[in-house]
């Protein structure tokens, strides 16, 4: 495969020359339908994604501003659907979601790696009403075995041109506690457990924004846990339990020095009691494309290159 793509025009070219591509992009065809397969036969509804709003995920690291103004209103572009996937589920019968939603993080190339980071990059969002962490981590392992059994078998000829023999998935995936793994292998464990493991893994507990759950009577402790895949492919997906109560939303903002006049309509919301718990996940595509392929720099899985730091040639 090649090693990312080179600069200009001449780069882009040789890019769309790459034999991968197609057996790439065919692969991601194909695991687009079992995603949403998957979500249809569980039981769970599609709906379109939100590019724009008047607010959006704060994130727990600094990018630069994607914004726009639309008559006299600021409006920010999406960074996930986290928001508005709790407020869909408002409505008594909707009871399980999801979105193909796309995301724009204008990430800082002095904090983030172009070998696994874009720019504009989608989500396989879910969210389920009434959930905790462990039912959605439970459902993703069905996932994830389900899609790599179908796709060995749908994609065999592609993943054969791309020298790709996938990991056969076993349940339960790991699951550890960041405490535990910074206490073993230091601030660098994330990168440890990827390189080191063979199935993919969950950590769970990190303090990051505040509409991720703290754990009731435990102050310090989160309800929530990323996914990470194995051969050093690093991190697939986040999720966690969220923030619905009015009070500990407030709380959590002032913890974290979060503007609450940005999110003015959405706490009006949760002070009349409306939002309701739930748990949900994001999966990365572009990620998942990228570990399914065997791919080691996200640039190879995507036709037009967004990856950090990225030339915009197109």
């Amino acid at each position: 495969m090649e090693e990312g793509m080179a600069g200009g025009t001449d780069g882009f070219l040789d890019h769309l020359s790459s034999p991968g591509l197609g057996p790439i992009h065919r692969i991601q065809t194909a695991l687009l339908q079992e995603l949403q397969d998957f979500a249809v036969a569980n039981g769970f509804v599609q709906l379109m994604p939100i590019m724009m709003s008047p607010f959006t995920d704060t994130l727990s690291h600094d990018v630069y501003p994607a914004e726009i103004r639309y008559l006299d209103i600021p409006l920010k572009l999406t960074a996930s659907m986290i928001f508005h996937k709790q407020l869909a589920l408002i409505p008594r019968d909707f009871e399980r979601i999801f979105i193909v939603s796309p995301n724009i993080r204008l990430e800082k190339a002095e904090i983030k790696s172009s070998a696994n980071h874009l720019l504009e990059f989608s989500q396989f969002d879910i969210e389920i009403k009434d959930a905790g962490m462990e039912q959605v981590m439970d459902l993703l392992e069905s996932l994830f075995v389900q899609v790599f059994t179908n796709l060995r078998q749908r994609c065999a000829a592609d993943l054969m041109a791309l020298g790709r023999d996938l990991p056969d998935l076993q349940r339960p995936f790991p699951r550890y506690r960041s405490e535990e793994l910074e206490r073993r292998y230091g601030a660098d464990y994330y990168r440890r457990v990827s390189d080191q493991a063979t199935q993919p893994c969950f950590i769970v507990n990190f303090k990051r924004e505040f509409y991720d759950r703290e754990e009731p009577g435990r102050p310090g402790t989160y309800r929530n846990f990323d996914l990470v895949y194995p051969d050093g492919f690093g991190e697939g997906l986040s999720g966690a339990e969220r923030e619905h109560r009015y009070d500990d939303i407030v709380r959590r903002m002032e913890d974290l020095a979060v503007d609450q006049g940005t999110f003015k309509s959405y706490l009006a919301v949760a002070a009349k009691g409306l939002l309701p718990r739930s748990a949900g996940a994001g999966i990365g595509i572009q990620r998942l494309v990228k570990f399914i392929c065997g791919c080691r720099r996200i640039s190879e899985v995507c036709m037009f290159d967004r990856s950090v730091a990225s030339e915009f040639t197109f």
